[in-house]
């Protein structure tokens, strides 16, 4: 056990809506909810009801955040949130392990993907004998006990993690304490090998959802130079390297722990690459003024909007970025573009990139626009859910 906040009792008292009727969001923010005479506590487990008493959904209600109400069910809910994990928890197992058939090519995956699960606020994710449990809810903090207990029912789990990010405990009232260091463990990946560092790795070790985007970049690869900028664990080199057999493989990253993590990951799988710290926009620069050219780039930045007020900047550097990698591409190179900031549209994150296609004087076609694995399921109520956006890209 890791990182595990202190249990305390929730009340019970429902809340109502100021007026109208549920949306389809599982968030209702704090201006459509009825401010109640004796107010549960931060993270209460409640039930919603309508102005005239109708009980509409149960959740969590929290009074200090602007998301106020979170839907975890409808009135038929589970009354009792163990009741409702253990349903939620059983239906993701079954689409993890019954549908989508994923541990027989890997031991790691998400196992619970928030809203597109029917869990606000609370994200698993399954390394080996490990779950990481990345909180956005008071709720979940509150109720960490019961999901550690719950997690380690399953076959083959023999610790949780807790992980929160600065900016969600600030806007949600609660303090997480940080994960031991030094938690590592090693996962299968089809044919691959990765060290995942549980206590300060990005997101919560790996980037799962880019998995089946791996995939794809592996199967393109062979006899290419590749070029894989903002490698951090070096996901997409060591998959076009190893089997995908890339000509040539170089990966850049601005953080010196990344390219570190990275170098250990291609040592695990027995790859040479060539790993580069630095900054990518001095890097792509000094690359076109000496002339090296690539046949398969991707483009993998971390979030960098994380809300409507920092789109503007946000679209800014992604045309930035770019630009520069449009200027490295060989004739008839392909290239992945990502950009995983929920904030930031398809459609926003297209016009950006096809600015950048401009401004380089490239002809740039889309031949995919592609997601996160099918493990991180979007509800159709939560489009915001759909926060990885990848285009795969033709460069004449």
């Amino acid at each position: 056990m890791g990182g595990r906040p202190q249990q305390r009792r929730t009340g019970s008292q429902d809340i109502a809506l100021k007026s109208g009727t549920l949306p389809g969001s599982p968030w209702i923010f704090k201006k459509r909810i009825a401010r109640p005479a004796s107010p549960p506590p931060p993270g209460a487990y409640v039930g919603l009801r309508s102005p005239s008493g109708k009980l509409l959904a149960r959740g969590f209600y929290n009074k200090r955040s602007e998301i106020a109400f979170r839907v975890l069910g409808g009135p038929d809910a589970p009354p009792d949130l163990r009741g409702l994990l253990a349903m939620r928890l059983a239906d993701a197992l079954k689409l993890r392990i019954d549908v989508l058939g994923l541990d027989r090519f890997t031991n790691a995956w998400r196992l619970l993907n928030a809203e597109g699960d029917g869990l606000s606020g609370l994200v698993v994710d399954r390394y080996a004998n490990t779950c990481v449990a990345s909180l956005y809810s008071q709720g979940w903090v509150k109720a960490a006990e019961l999901v550690e207990e719950s997690l380690k029912r399953l076959e083959g789990i023999e610790q949780v993690l807790f992980r929160a990010d600065a900016r969600t405990q600030k806007l949600e009232g609660f303090r997480l304490p940080d994960v031991p260091p030094g938690r590592h463990v090693t996962v299968q990946e089809s044919r691959l090998k990765y060290r995942v560092d549980l206590s300060t790795g990005h997101k919560t070790g790996l980037f799962l959802d880019q998995r089946d985007n791996r995939t794809r970049v592996a199967g393109l690869a062979k006899g290419r130079r590749m070029l894989d900028l903002c490698t951090n664990a070096g996901g997409f080199a060591i998959a076009a390297r190893g089997p995908g057999k890339a000509k040539h493989v170089t990966a850049v990253d601005l953080d010196e722990k990344a390219i570190e993590h990275a170098v250990a990951n291609a040592r695990l799988n027995d790859l040479r690459i060539s790993f580069r710290h630095a900054d990518l926009f001095p890097y792509l620069r000094e690359r076109k003024v000496a002339g090296d050219l690539w046949d398969l780039i991707v483009l993998d930045p971390p979030k960098l909007g994380a809300g409507r007020n920092e789109v503007p900047v946000a679209l800014e550097r992604y045309r930035d970025m770019n630009r520069h990698a449009f200027e490295v591409c060989a004739a008839g190179a392909l290239m992945l573009t990502c950009s995983c900031s929920g904030a930031v549209s398809e459609d926003a994150f297209l016009g950006a990139v096809r600015h950048a296609a401009r401004q380089a004087g490239r002809t740039v076609r889309v031949l995919e626009m592609r997601g996160a694995a099918p493990d991180h399921p979007v509800g159709l109520e939560f489009p915001e859910g759909r926060y990885l956006k990848a285009a795969l890209l033709s460069v004449v």
